[in-house]
């Protein structure tokens, strides 16, 4: 009888282990299945290698777009560009010696570009009318934004009025600051 029990209990640990849930084959399991056997796997590893080769293309691109970022970045990472701009048009100082006149003044008509010789459109601006040395500077309004003409992100155009509201030569601070 005890060797009776002893086929019946080595028939039964024989079948639990090469049951699939037993060695993790089957549902739940958790293992991967082997079927198609060799040429099912040779299949799946061809598929692997395309997912990979396809994934390195794209992290190279990625790569690439990141420099470029990066590069944009530091580019305009803290800087502050600024101008003293005489009512004539021409630069009375700066912050860098790039900084330039842009299109010619037309007198009487209180329209300037500034040029930072470098993309500013991204950047935000303030202006405000001020003297450029010693002497007071008639009270005015002012108006800042990016280059109005389309021609280069390097500049800023400001147009300067007289208190009526009527276009105005007039001397002027500028301020560019980026990101």
């Amino acid at each position: 009888m005890r060797r009776s029990f002893r086929i019946i209990g080595c028939v039964l640990l024989a079948m639990a282990l090469s049951s699939p849930a037993w060695a993790g084959r089957g549902k739940g399991g958790g293992g991967e299945s082997q079927a198609g056997g060799l040429p099912g796997l040779e299949d799946r590893v061809e598929a692997d290698e395309g997912l990979i080769a396809k994934l390195q293309t794209q992290v190279a691109s990625l790569i690439g777009e990141v420099t470029t970022l990066i590069s944009e970045v530091t580019d305009l990472l803290g800087q502050n560009n600024w101008a003293v701009v005489n009512s004539d048009g021409t630069i009375a100082r700066a912050s860098s010696v790039s900084v330039v006149e842009g299109d010619a003044h037309s007198a009487l008509t209180g329209v300037y570009e500034v040029d930072f010789g470098k993309d500013v459109s991204k950047c935000a601006y303030q202006a405000t009318i001020g003297g450029t040395g010693t002497a007071a500077v008639p009270p005015g309004e002012i108006e800042v934004t990016g280059d109005t003409d389309g021609d280069s992100p390097n500049d800023v155009t400001v147009s300067t009025f007289n208190s009526a509201g009527t276009p105005t030569d007039s001397s002027f601070h500028l301020t560019v600051t980026c990101p």
